[in-house]
């Protein structure tokens, strides 16, 4: 059988990571077998472990991507920041199946010391970037002189991993008060007096 060349190799590996984040955010983390991500793929278990050695190294490749994908946050002002935290963060998890998923992503974290790793490595990139924003809104002197950075940084991450938690045990969402609540929090931080 003819090896795959990187060009074809890359795009299975970006095709079953494709089919494994279907199968994880319809199915669960716990639920979703190596079988129901091959099916998903089209492909055979020959083709899945050929890229990704266990089901823990395609877990890890997921949320490896999924953190790529929620991109840089959007500042200038309070308003854009808080809208694009809402667009980045909070939109994407508002579906149930998505919260769950981040939900057990986080638990299955505390056991899975690569997972663990990812996982910080997204609330830390999330927060560093929340603590840039105030630090350019304050020296631009559109945000309060007195605004902490790090604190707020630290307050934004915890509103966003609340929100996951109460969307993943009771999906109604209001999307509006979601997005009001985001510009409150950070209208009462940054807002000059």
């Amino acid at each position: 059988m003819p090896r795959l060349t990187e060009a074809t190799a890359a795009k299975r590996r970006a095709h079953i990571l494709d089919a494994a984040a279907r199968c994880l955010f319809e199915q669960g983390l716990l639920a979703t077998s190596v079988d129901d991500v091959c099916a998903a793929a089209g492909i055979s278990k020959g083709a899945f472990y050929s890229h990704f050695p266990s089901k823990e190294v395609l877990i890890h490749a997921v949320a490896d991507r999924l953190g790529g994908e929620l991109g840089p946050l959007q500042g200038g002002s309070i308003a854009a920041l808080a809208d694009s935290l809402f667009e980045r963060q909070i939109a994407p998890a508002l579906p149930a199946a998505n919260a769950r998923f981040g939900i057990e992503m986080t638990a299955a974290s505390a056991g899975d010391a690569g997972l663990r790793e990812r996982m910080t490595a997204n609330l830390e990139r999330l927060r560093h970037a929340v603590e840039a924003e105030v630090r350019a809104l304050v020296a631009a002197g559109t945000a309060r002189a007195d605004a902490d950075p790090e604190a707020i940084g630290w307050l934004v991450q915890a509103q966003l991993m609340g929100v996951l938690c109460r969307n993943s045990v009771w999906p109604a969402q209001d999307e509006a008060a979601l997005r009001r609540a985001m510009h409150l929090l950070l209208d009462s931080l940054l807002a000059p007096v």
